[in-house]
């Protein structure tokens, strides 16, 4: 049996990607064969790196929101992409195909649907991306994480499942959390994060803020590689005892789940994947969302914010000085982190990758029985 999975442009596909191919690998009866299309990035190979799967890279890129003249070009990547796809499923033709949306998807899906072979597609997002909108009618069947995406895919079957988290995230060990990045159990601690490059908006409003934030709390920084320099410097000229209180990291590869575990309060753009990493420990969030593509970061924060498991903070806040005054006022109200915890919790879904895989296994083996 062979399975393609699609992720790949940003860890918030690459990640889900993974947590979906190790329960492939753990829920199949036989032998499977699983390859993971990605894109040609560096980040892309960094994450599948130690990974073991069969990684086929795209050229693909967006179309969406690039500037004109650089369209021809991204058609024709998207063209060579389709070739590439194509070739492959006509020398070894997948049973299924799971992806994760995203410009990578589209190019699978679309010859998946042309050579009939199931596909499952799952979604994140309060407000689904285009890809995922336009791709879905392709798939077999959609799974999505907010109640609120259900009406935006149109005939394909839909299932609410969550979003896929890394294994670590069903049982995460708040302990030692604290103990593998030097914060004691009697302090605040508050994480900060920006996705996998990074938020420079919220690096800089944190920057702002170190001062008076280290003499409430411990800060775990986790600030991507563009800032990383400049917030060393800062770092190196706080007083002693305030830059102990500060552990500032470009990317932590593991341990995330036992940090976000540990976290008081954690600040955050509301990608997919980092909300449904918080909900699956239930740590309350600070959400900064992202104004770029098609506002699903600002539909996700919104939905959690209703659902009372976060407050919503806009960049325009982050340069008022907002950002610092939010935390100190959460960290003084210990009730009201409490509430948020739960229902941040009560939403979270951890086996939300193995239900994806279930899925995708009874498609296999009903394209197989179709086959035989």
């Amino acid at each position: 049996m062979r399975l393609v999975l699609v992720g790949g442009g940003t860890a918030g596909h690459i990640f889900p990607t993974i947590a979906v191919a190790r329960q492939l690998t753990a829920l199949s009866e036989t032998a499977v064969e699983l390859s993971a299309v990605c894109g040609s990035r560096d980040l892309d190979r960094l994450l599948y790196r130690d990974v073991d799967l069969d990684v086929v890279p795209l050229p693909a890129r967006g179309i969406v929101g690039v500037d004109w003249w650089r369209l021809p070009w991204r058609a024709w990547l998207l063209i060579q992409s389709l070739l590439m796809v194509w070739r492959d499923f006509s020398r070894r033709r997948p049973d299924a195909v799971v992806a994760s949306g995203g410009y990578v998807s589209a190019p699978v899906l679309l010859v998946s649907w042309l050579r009939r072979i199931p596909a499952v597609i799952f979604s994140g997002d309060a407000a689904l991306g285009w890809a995922t909108r336009v791709m879905a009618p392709l798939a077999s069947v959609a799974t999505i994480a907010f109640e609120e995406a259900r009406g935006q895919i149109w005939r394909t079957p839909v299932e609410l499942v969550g979003y896929p988290v890394r294994g670590t995230f069903s049982s995460p060990d708040a302990k030692a959390g604290r103990t593998a990045f030097g914060v004691s159990e009697t302090d605040s601690l508050v994480v900060v994060m920006g996705g996998s490059q990074g938020s420079h908006a919220i690096n800089e409003a944190l920057r702002a803020d170190l001062l008076r934030l280290l003499e409430k709390a411990q800060i775990v920084h986790v600030s991507g590689q563009r800032d990383y320099q400049t917030l060393a410097a800062a770092r190196d000229q706080l007083p002693a005892p305030l830059r102990a209180r500060y552990r500032l990291h470009d990317f932590i590869r593991s341990g995330f789940a036992n940090l976000l575990a540990a976290a008081d309060v954690v600040v955050s753009r509301a990608g997919a994947t980092s909300v449904a990493e918080f909900s699956a420990v239930g740590t309350p969030a600070v959400l900064i969302p992202g104004q770029f593509g098609a506002g699903h970061q600002v539909a996700t924060a919104r939905a959690m914010a209703t659902a009372g498991a976060a407050v919503v903070l806009s960049e325009s806040d982050l340069k008022s000085g907002h950002l610092g005054l939010m935390l100190l006022d959460l960290l003084n109200d210990r009730s009201h982190l409490d509430s948020m915890s739960e229902a941040t919790q009560s939403r979270g879904r951890p086996r939300a990758a193995r239900q994806i895989a279930r899925i995708a296994l009874e498609l296999a083996r009903r394209d197989s029985t179709v086959d035989g």
